[in-house]
């Protein structure tokens, strides 16, 4: 009875110890409690009761916004479940959450809503103009203070009293699972008796734990989600389960293993058959009929947790068997070896990454694949082709923090959709204090500032850095490329991590041409050096002449070669050191890209001399208050295919890139193909 009785003890204060580190982990920690906390707003329950909250404060505020209230309701849902406002609540949610449950600051707290009020406003006046005369000019300043709270001191130390918990009661409990052991076990077998107990402790305190997390999820499915508490309490329980059945996934692995060990062979059989010890009969029998209400209660979640326990187990065990087949079968041991080299070699082969030979489109061509997708284009020299191209193509809308998109989604997926040409901005950049920002580089913040502001205007620029909360940011680590829109703190992608991904897209498509027009902020030497640890030297193009007399190869000879990455540079290029970053504007000429209206398109000669082999048609509106509905009309055909064709007559050439905010609205792909004579 005493055994059992410190085995139970043990067993809980596992328990509590591994509740209160996930809880520590997970809760207590601000930014992850921030993450969490965005992730639960996007919960479809949680988004509609805030988006009722929010519309009864306006409401309050504005009662003649009564009239559209459905509209209001709708829009403020959309908002609040809206990945564009992520970084506002992670920054908001993370210092509140320091100052209110860690106690780490005492200045006023001020959640500002001021620029959520001015997304929801700006979208309502949109979509109902009749509602604009409604609207308070200064609403958003009646919205932005919640005041500064004061919050209850007890609150900080319960939250310490978490913190101890989560590292003393592990440690209490696996001593007192070794104690008992080895106390109770005969002399001779106390490190073995030590291990089993170790072992069921684990164990018991794993089922325990899946009894709490079944009667916790059950409550949780249970939970009123017509009311904004119990949506709450559901979309929490959602993000959250995981990472406490993970804990108890490794709380039975550990018991699992720690049984298996303490047995004097490790013999499947013994596994089968009927338990003598009456404490391991029961724990047997508690093991199989948890197990089963549990994967009654949660099926797939269960399921997963006991497949990956399985995994884990079963790979110690062949590694403890073959250990000791090599220590006490001496015949053995040679094919003991051979077998951990083959798994080691195994291991080596097959996740380590490895050089290969940069795919060449040869067979490819052979088989009849063409060339960017047309066998008739192979043919043809690079300058006689047109390629679809996309306007800042790295600022997509699918990557969290990128304010003002002018892209759907990311590099890779434009080029899976026949994006061929990727007009992209490269800045020097600097990891923050805030893991989620990026600053702009001291060299280059007047200038970014400068060009965000004359892009953006300086109250939207200033707006949105307000969003990300993003003034006084503390530089960390080295300085390093980064692709940005102007200001890094306004969205971000290291470069490096964007062209291992088009390196890894290249290899995979052997047959495409792609091309790089880079806004150059970063060093010719710096960008020669990104674009090599990418991987991607192998595959760019070096020009044989000049613009003038250069003879450009086919796009069959390029993919045949594995020549078929051309880097162009708005500014500056590599001169004679690096002659593969060509100057842009010497090989390319281009039109006018500041419209406002459709009306206002022109193509008359913009950047780049006259005889420029390459043509770059700037097709966008420059209006950022509406990129997407800009893009669905500049970009249909009936608009963008006689403009292209009317730069083609006046200027003489064909348009070579035709670049587009948004590619995937309208008809860019016909439009191409109709220039390259393929439809």
């Amino acid at each position: 009875m005493a055994r059992a009785a410190v085995l139970c003890l043990g067993a809980l204060l596992l328990v509590v110890g591994t509740i209160a580190g996930v809880v520590n982990r997970e809760v207590l920690d601000a930014d992850r409690f921030a993450a969490h906390v965005d992730a639960a707003r996007t919960d479809p329950d949680v988004a509609r009761q805030l988006g009722v909250v929010i519309s009864e404060r306006l409401l309050e505020e504005q009662p003649d916004l009564v009239a559209v209230r459905p509209l209001l309701e709708t829009t403020t849902t959309s908002v609040v479940a809206s990945p564009a406002i992520s970084p506002l609540v992670r920054s908001a949610v993370a210092p509140l959450y320091r100052a209110i449950v860690l106690g780490q600051g005492g200045d006023p707290l001020v959640l500002r809503l001021a620029d959520v009020a001015a997304v929801v406003v700006g979208i309502l006046t949109q979509v109902s103009p009749q509602a604009d005369a409604t609207i308070p000019a200064d609403l958003d300043v009646q919205l932005s203070a919640l005041g500064g709270a004061s919050y209850d001191a007890g609150m900080v130390g319960a939250v310490h009293r978490v913190v101890w918990l989560a590292r003393i009661c592990p440690l209490l409990g696996l001593l007192l699972l070794v104690g008992a052991g080895a106390g109770f076990s005969p002399r001779g077998s106390r490190v073995r008796g030590a291990l089993r107990d170790v072992g069921r402790g684990a164990l018991g305190a794993g089922l325990l734990m899946a009894v709490v997390l079944l009667l916790v999820g059950s409550l949780a499915r249970h939970a009123d989600r017509s009311t904004l508490g119990g949506a709450i309490r559901h979309a929490a329980w959602a993000e959250l389960s995981g990472e406490f059945w993970l804990a108890t996934g490794a709380l039975v692995t550990v018991g699992a293993v720690a049984v298996l060990g303490s047995r004097e062979r490790l013999d499947v059989r013994e596994l089968l058959r009927p338990a003598t010890d009456p404490l391991e009969a029961t724990g047997r029998a508690v093991v199989v009929g948890v197990l089963g209400v549990a994967l009654v209660g949660d099926p797939l979640r269960v399921a997963q947790v006991v497949l990956s326990v399985v995994g884990v187990v079963l790979v110690v065990w062949g590694i403890g068997s073959l250990a000791l087949t090599v220590v006490r079968a001496p015949r053995a041991r040679t094919w003991g070896l051979i077998a951990v080299t083959m798994l080691v070699t195994g291991w080596v082969v097959l996740v380590l990454p490895t050089d290969r030979t940069l795919p060449t489109g040869t067979a490819a061509l052979a088989s009849g694949q063409g060339c960017n997708g047309h066998v008739e284009l192979c043919d043809r020299h690079y300058d006689e082709v047109a390629f679809p191209a996309t306007h800042n193509s790295m600022s997509a809308a699918d990557i969290p923090g990128w304010f003002f998109p002018e892209q759907p989604d990311g590099i890779v997926a434009q080029l899976d959709h026949g994006v061929r040409v990727l007009l992209i901005d490269s800045w020097y950049g600097q990891r923050t204090d805030r893991p989620d920002i990026v600053a702009t580089a001291e060299q280059s913040r007047a200038s970014s500032l400068a060009e965000a502001e004359a892009t953006f205007g300086a109250a939207t620029v200033a707006s949105a850095l307000r969003l990300r909360n993003a003034f006084g940011l503390t530089p960390r680590g080295r300085v390093e490329p980064y692709l940005c829109h102007a200001m890094c703190e306004l969205g971000s992608t290291l470069w490096l991590d964007s062209l291992r991904a088009t390196k890894e897209w290249m290899d995979a498509h052997p047959t495409e041409v792609v091309t790089l027009f880079v806004q150059d902020e970063v060093s010719p030497r710096d960008t020669a050096e990104v674009i090599e640890r990418a991987g991607l030297l192998p595959y760019v193009y070096t020009p044989i002449g000049t613009p003038a007399d250069n003879p450009w190869p086919t796009l069959g000879q390029m993919v045949e070669s594995g020549k078929r990455l051309v880097v162009l540079m708005e500014s500056h290029g590599g001169g004679d050191e690096l002659p593969w970053l060509m100057r842009g504007f010497r090989w390319v000429q281009d039109t006018p890209f500041l419209f406002t209206d459709p009306k206002q398109f022109s193509c008359e000669p913009n950047r780049g001399p006259a005889d420029a082999p390459l043509f770059l048609v700037n097709h966008w509106i420059s209006d950022k208050s509406a990129t997407v509905s800009n893009a669905e009309k500049v970009n249909a055909r009936s608009v963008l295919l006689p403009r292209v064709e009317e730069c083609q007559r006046e200027r003489g050439q064909l348009p070579n890139f035709v670049a587009v905010d948004y590619y995937d609205r309208g008809d860019l792909m016909g439009v191409v193909d109709t220039l390259n004579g393929l439809d």
